[in-house]
C-alpha cells in the first residue's frame, strides 16, 4: 500500500511540476505541421510523395490528413525519446482511386528530430501496407515538416 500511494504521489508531483513549465520549455513537438513525405521502396526507388498536415497534441495523439484522395485520415500517438528528438506510431486506411474498396491498412512508425530552433524538423522511418489480399509490403519514408502554430501560443494570421 505504500508504495501504491508513494507512486502516485510521485507520478502527481510529476504532472503538477510539468504544468508549471514555461511555454517554451515544453513547446517540442507539439503543434500543427506543414509536412512533405517520400516513400520508398527501402532501396531508393520512389514510390510516392505525399504533402500533409499533422497535429502533435499535448496528450501524445497525433492526427494527420494528406492530400491523397486515396488515403483516410491518420490516427497515433508520439512521444519525446531525448533532446529534440521524437518517436511517432500511426495508422490509417488506403483505398484504390477512384474512392474503391479498402485496399490496405498502413502502420507508419517515425523518428523525428527538431531543428535547434524548434521551427522545423526531419524523420525518417518505415510503411507497412496490410493489403486486402493479404499481401504485405514495406515501404521507407523521409520527412521534412515546418511548424505552422504552437499549441502555446497564438499563430494566427
Amino acid at each position: 500500500m505504500k508504495t501504491s500511494t508513494f507512486r502516485i504521489c510521485t507520478i502527481v508531483t510529476f504532472g503538477l511540476a510539468a504544468s508549471m513549465l514555461p511555454a517554451q520549455e515544453r513547446r517540442g513537438l507539439e503543434g500543427v505541421w506543414d509536412v512533405n513525405v517520400t516513400v520508398t521502396n527501402c532501396h531508393g526507388t520512389f514510390i510516392r510523395a505525399v504533402h500533409s498536415l499533422q497535429l502533435y497534441q499535448r496528450d501524445g495523439s497525433f492526427i494527420e490528413t494528406s492530400n491523397l484522395a486515396s488515403r483516410g485520415i491518420s490516427e497515433g500517438v508520439w512521444k519525446p525519446e531525448g533532446d529534440r528528438t521524437f518517436d511517432a506510431s500511426f495508422w490509417f486506411f488506403r483505398y484504390p482511386p477512384p474512392e474503391g474498396p479498402f485496399a490496405s491498412f498502413a502502420t507508419a512508425k517515425e523518428t523525428i528530430t527538431l531543428d535547434s530552433d524548434n521551427d522545423h524538423f526531419t524523420a525518417s522511418g518505415t510503411v507497412v501496407d496490410h493489403e486486402a489480399n493479404g499481401n504485405v509490403v514495406t515501404g521507407c519514408s523521409t520527412w521534412t515538416g515546418d511548424r505552422l502554430a504552437d499549441l502555446d501560443k497564438d499563430d494566427s494570421h
